[in-house]
C-alpha cells in the first residue's frame, strides 16, 4: 500500500503522543501525532523564552517592582520544571519507538513492487532515518541541557526567597550571567530540534531536497 508522502516521512517521529484512537488510519494518527509534537517542541521554546525574559526583568528591577517580577520569574521556573520532565520523557520514549517505526517501514515496502515507486520510497526512508537520528541527538541534548538550567534557575528562587533586595540581586550578578548563558545555549538546541522536525514535515534531507 503506497500511502502519501507526508505519511510516511511522518512515520518515524511519533516522539511521545500515543496513537490517536477512533476509526483514523494509522497514517492520519502519525500525522496527528506529528503535530502534536512540533507544537511540544514550539511550547518547549516558549517556556525557556518566558524564563529568560522573566529573569532579564528581575536583574533589571527597581525596588519599587522587584517583588512582582520575582513573581513572575518563581512562575515561569514552575512552567520550566513542567516542561523540562516532558522533554526527558520524549528523549527515553525516541530511542525506544525510533527501531520499531523503521523496521514497520520496512515491512510495508514489501508489498511494493514498483521499481520506481520502490525506489522513491526508500530514499525517503534514508532521509527520514537521518532527521531522526538528529531530532534523538538534539532532543538528548536539549534534555541535558534542561537540567542543569532548570536546578540553577531555582537556585536563584530559593536564594531570592531568603533575600529579596536589590543587593541581593546585585550579588547573584554572576550566577544570573551564567543562567542567561546556559538558557540561551538552550533555545539554541531547541531550535535545532524544530529545524529537524521541520525537515522531516517538509520531506527534506539535512543535506537537500529529497528527490
Amino acid at each position: 500500500m503506497v500511502l502519501h508522502k507526508s505519511v510516511f516521512l511522518c512515520l518515524c517521529c511519533v516522539l511521545l503522543v500515543s496513537y490517536a484512537g477512533g476509526c483514523a488510519t494509522r497514517g492520519e494518527k502519525m500525522v496527528q501525532s506529528f503535530g502534536k509534537t512540533r507544537a511540544r517542541v514550539s511550547q518547549a521554546q516558549g517556556r525557556v523564552d518566558a524564563t529568560q525574559g522573566a529573569l532579564d526583568k528581575v536583574r533589571n528591577a527597581t525596588a519599587a517592582n522587584l517583588t512582582d517580577a520575582f513573581r513572575g520569574y518563581k512562575e515561569a521556573v514552575d512552567g520550566l520544571e513542567q516542561e523540562g520532565q516532558d522533554v526527558k520523557q520524549r528523549a527515553v520514549t525516541m530511542r525506544e519507538e525510533a527501531d520499531a517505526h523503521v523496521k514497520q517501514w520496512q515491512k510495508e515496502m514489501e508489498s511494493v513492487k514498483d521499481p520506481m515507486i520502490r525506489s522513491s520510497l526508500e530514499s525517503r526512508r534514508e532521509a527520514v532515518k537521518t532527521n531522526f537520528k538528529l531530532v534523538q541527538m538534539y532532543a538528548d541534548d536539549a534534555r541535558k541541557a534542561y537540567e542543569p538550567y532548570l536546578r540553577r534557575s531555582k537556585e536563584i528562587v530559593q536564594a531570592l526567597t531568603i533575600d529579596l533586595s536589590p543587593a541581593a540581586v546585585k550579588s547573584l550578578a554572576p550566577a544570573i550571567d551564567s543562567v542567561m548563558a546556559d538558557g540561551d545555549a538552550l533555545r539554541l538546541k531547541l531550535a535545532a530540534m524544530q529545524h529537524a522536525l521541520n525537515n522531516i514535515a517538509n520531506g527534506v534531507s539535512p543535506i537537500g531536497e529529497v528527490k
